[in-house]
């Protein structure tokens, strides 16, 4: 097969495409997008960078196997705790007072925000029946490591000795969640900026942790104001200390010695 055929422009379409649908503006990073598409299309049998993007807007696999290697996933358990210590005492105080509670993380990566929320819920008591958590990724892949529930010894560095052995099966070299300590847990392959995020409900917290700092201004803005349609009055939004929060009417700021949070007003 000839070399692959992609010059300026057509790179800079492709990245404009795949900002469209993902937000991740990847133009500082273009010459690594150019040398993966140029692997990946030659294992298709594509030869040049417009027949590319003629698939990429048309062809629904091979959009979501793209998206899934232009995406960065990297977290462990209970990365930025104390955001995590705020948000399950804040499900633990709405479930106390009678009601189900609904968390949101999106994106969710590998799964260990999720289960590290599990885990926390586990521990001070909290009813794993009244509490369910919904991961979502635009990466499939990331989804079905999610649902596997297998970590390595990186993914697990911060938890103690304890939590290990009580909430993982040893599985040489690596460990696997024990799924039946979880409360309920969902995982789905959904893009925020598709419309099927709507039809996940309503949620009383939401986790949106390190996730803007790749997007543009705009799409930080547009970020917001969606999660805003799926959160309930006075529901919890969690940022990434990294993340550049635009202003939005929607939402206080709250500053407290737990962290930073937004409520929605």
């Amino acid at each position: 097969m000839s070399e692959f055929e992609c010059s300026s422009s057509d790179l800079l379409e492709f990245i404009e495409l795949a900002k469209k649908l993902s937000g991740n503006n990847l133009i500082s990073k273009k010459e690594i997008v150019k040398n993966k598409i140029a692997h990946f299309a030659k294992n298709k049998n594509i030869d040049n960078m417009q027949t590319l993007c003629n698939k990429f807007n048309f062809d629904k696999v091979l959009r979501q196997e793209l998206l899934n290697l232009i995406t960065i996933n990297e977290t462990y358990f209970m990365r930025e705790l104390n955001q995590l210590n705020s948000a399950i005492q804040y499900a633990n105080t709405l479930s106390i007072g009678g009601g189900n509670v609904k968390i949101l993380c999106a994106p969710c990566s590998s799964g260990e925000e999720v289960y590290s929320i599990g885990i926390l819920a586990k521990s001070i008591g909290m009813d794993r029946y009244r509490l369910k958590i919904t991961g979502i990724d635009i990466n499939s892949n990331m989804i079905q490591k999610c649902k596997d529930g297998i970590y390595n010894e990186r993914s697990v560095k911060n938890l103690k000795a304890s939590q290990k052995e009580l909430y993982f099966k040893k599985i040489e070299p690596d460990y696997q969640i024990r799924q039946e300590l979880m409360p309920m847990i969902e995982f789905k392959t959904i893009n925020i900026f598709d419309d099927s995020l709507f039809a996940l409900g309503q949620f009383d917290i939401i986790l949106s942790r390190n996730m803007m700092i790749y997007f543009d201004e705009s799409y930080r803005v547009l970020t917001i104001e969606r999660f805003a349609k799926i959160l309930k009055p006075y529901g919890r939004i969690y940022f990434g200390s990294a993340d550049l929060v635009p202003y939005c009417d929607l939402y206080s700021k709250i500053v407290d010695l737990s962290g930073t949070y937004y409520e929605k007003v």
